[in-house]
């Protein structure tokens, strides 16, 4: 498990845990692994502690590293935030 990293974009904090899966018994030890990505979204503000939603990153193709998986989560709670992902949004944080 990593420990989650975090990004700021237009007002809101993006966090990310990227979780390594086991390995599958035919995957080589030094191929590509797949990764279950965490985003959670707050509204960024100075000493305020404000409401949160959790958003799981569907499924991706396996990631070299958990900072190529981070990054994909950055990515995706950027586009939440965009409004370019349907049925997620951060509208009532």
């Amino acid at each position: 498990m990593s420990t989650p990293l975090a990004d700021h974009y237009k007002g809101f904090e993006i966090r990310v845990q990227a979780m390594r899966r086991a390995k599958e018994r035919d995957e080589p030890d030094d191929g590509p692994r797949h990764f279950d990505i965490f985003v959670t979204i707050s509204r960024s503000a100075a000493g305020e502690s404000g409401r949160e939603a959790m958003f799981g990153v569907p499924d991706q193709e396996p990631f070299e590293s958990p900072i190529d998986a981070t990054r994909a989560g950055i990515e995706y709670g950027r586009k939440i935030i965009d409004n370019e992902i349907e049925g997620e949004s951060v509208e009532n944080l």
